[in-house]
């Protein structure tokens, strides 16, 4: 047995307002008291969280993790002032880069440089030659090569445009992927686990495949998920539903798209774009989608499509709600990102009863009068973006993710940005931005009667936090995360 004490602990929809132990027992919580209780401070193993708070472990409901621990291994981009900072940091990189393994660029905006562009060809010909270099947007949904890697993906000789998007961005980006070494695969997913936790979480969902018909090292990560000192939850990312079924998978998709990015105009939208006659693209036919989704419903696979605009949510979510009304299974399907939405579609989102993944940082980094919504779409319907309080107003269960590595996995800023959403109808309660993490977390993956609260019986998944998550006085930081009543990180 284990005694976990001297904490504060979240239940009940808040933190208790004296201190409490846990006594732990096979990795599970056996018995909660009040402190103080002489008896159980007798026991051998015990924890003393030194008066911090406690929480349910927090699940983030939809990474890129393969992705995320492999780039945070390359370069950062997300301090760059101007073209000449990128050239200078994929100057120092190539320097240090062993034969001809890819350097990787991540987390460009190219809004945030004087520039306001994307660096050219020649001019990462000058500073990466003979390697290959893949710089990604930081939405993921367009990317640049050099030329050393574009000569390396077959298709590309007659595509003119510099900037791959769309089909192009996918082909030239898995490509490269699909290049590496088992070992270099599990040590991102090492980088991965260990950023998780700093980050205060105890689970990750994460993608597998290449949005098509690969589910790639889909089986060698369940083959080793007991290496990982956390949970990570598995999403075969592809349409092979068959493949999905070979693993043993109970789920399919996560980002495979109905549409791209606000930020690359390929969200799919009922009305244009700002100062555009554009709707963005949805990238499958209503055919293709009904097809795919009741195939894979008809084999209790649950399914998850990335639709960021209100057509390509619209398109999938009219397929969700056919299925409730004529085959209904409680399989809770799910709308990844789910971001532009009017109250008509908030109501249709109820009447389907699929769960959006959404992501609350994407409103801290875009969101308000200056940010990306704003431009791209103008002001009123900026309103209509990752509308978290309207959802949950409207009794629909929605969970939160970072899309790591776009945005990052931190549970203090996304619960934070949850909570101070730039149009203050849409901000949750500091219980709703919890729940989101915790509760509804463990409900989208069917994992509610063992996890997502501090009760007994349940699983002893914690992340313990040096002051309440709602302290506007002193700004908590994560102080360790617990897994099975075992202490797997501490800061």
């Amino acid at each position: 047995m284990i005694l976990l004490h001297n904490a504060y602990l979240w239940q009940n929809g808040g933190c208790s307002a004296s201190k409490k132990s846990i006594v732990i027992h096979d990795g599970l919580i056996e018995q909660i008291v009040t402190e103080p209780n002489p008896p159980l401070l007798s026991l051998k193993n015990k924890l003393d969280c030194g008066g911090a708070y406690v929480y349910p472990g927090f699940t983030d409901t939809h990474t890129h993790s393969f992705e995320g621990g492999l780039y945070s291994l390359g370069i950062d981009l997300s301090i760059v002032k101007n073209i000449q900072d990128i050239l200078a940091l994929i100057d120092l990189k190539y320097s240090k880069t062993a034969g001809t393994d890819p350097i990787f660029a991540w987390q460009f905006d190219e809004f945030s440089i004087a520039e306001a562009r994307f660096p050219l060809i020649a001019e990462l010909d000058s500073v990466s030659p003979d390697k290959p270099l893949i710089l990604r947007r930081v939405d993921g949904h367009s990317c640049i090569l050099n030329s050393a890697a574009r000569k390396m993906v077959s298709g590309l000789d007659n595509y003119k445009e510099e900037i791959l998007r769309g089909s192009y961005n996918d082909k030239a980006v898995h490509y490269f992927h699909g290049k590496l070494s088992e070992e270099t695969i599990l040590n991102a997913y090492h980088k991965a686990s260990l950023l998780a936790m700093q980050g205060g979480f105890s689970g990750v969902h994460t993608m597998i495949g290449d949005a098509n018909q690969s589910i790639s090292h889909y089986q060698l990560l369940r083959d080793n998920l007991h290496q990982f000192p956390i949970k990570f939850t598995l999403y075969p990312q592809s349409f092979n539903i068959k493949a999905a079924l070979d693993v043993g998978a109970t789920r399919i998709g996560g980002c495979i798209l109905a549409d791209g990015s606000i930020g690359s105009s390929t969200a799919a939208l009922l009305e244009p774009y700002n100062n555009s006659d554009s709707l963005g693209n949805l990238y499958q036919s209503d055919e293709f989608w009904g097809n795919f989704i009741t195939q894979a419903h008809k084999h209790n696979l649950q399914v998850g499509v990335h639709c960021i605009g209100d057509r390509a949510i619209t398109q999938i979510n009219n397929i969700y709600k056919k299925l409730k009304d004529t085959d209904y299974r409680d399989l809770r399907h799910q709308l990844i990102h789910c971001e532009l939405s009017n109250d008509s579609l908030i109501k249709d989102i109820k009447a389907s009863g699929a769960v959006p993944v959404m992501q609350p940082n994407f409103d801290l980094l875009w969101g308000g009068k200056d940010g990306l919504y704003t431009r791209m779409l103008g002001e009123k319907r900026s309103l209509n973006m990752n509308r978290f309080s309207s959802m949950v107003r409207n009794s629909i269960r929605i969970t939160g993710g970072s899309d790591w590595y776009i945005t990052p996995m931190d549970i203090v800023q996304s619960i934070r940005a949850a909570m101070y959403h730039h149009n203050p109808n849409e901000s949750l309660t500091h219980a709703q931005a919890v729940d989101i993490y915790t509760k509804n977390a463990a409900w989208l993956s069917g994992e509610e009667n063992t996890l997502g609260s501090i009760k007994e019986g349940y699983q002893a998944d914690f992340t313990v936090m040096s002051n309440a998550l709602d302290d506007e006085a002193h700004i908590p930081h994560v102080v360790s995360v617990i897994r099975n009543g075992i202490i797997v990180y501490e800061a």
